[in-house]
């Protein structure tokens, strides 16, 4: 069960890199629309759930 909550240096890599992209995303597109901070917080999260996504992805590809 502790396995799964560690994250490894590419998964940290993963989540940086996520974050970074939805928040700059999500504020460019705030801009346009007019709601910088509710698209910044919308775009961090999906920078968070895309992160997940590819390290469970990676995790699974490894083992085969």
């Amino acid at each position: 069960m502790w396995r799964k909550l560690v994250l490894y240096e590419k998964d940290y890599e993963h989540l940086a890199k996520g974050i970074a992209s939805g928040v700059g995303i999500g504020t460019i597109i705030g801009a346009i629309i007019g709601d910088v901070i509710l698209f910044f917080s919308i775009g961090g999260v999906i920078g968070i759930i895309v992160a997940t996504i590819l390290s469970i992805f990676d995790r699974f590809k490894q083992k085969t």
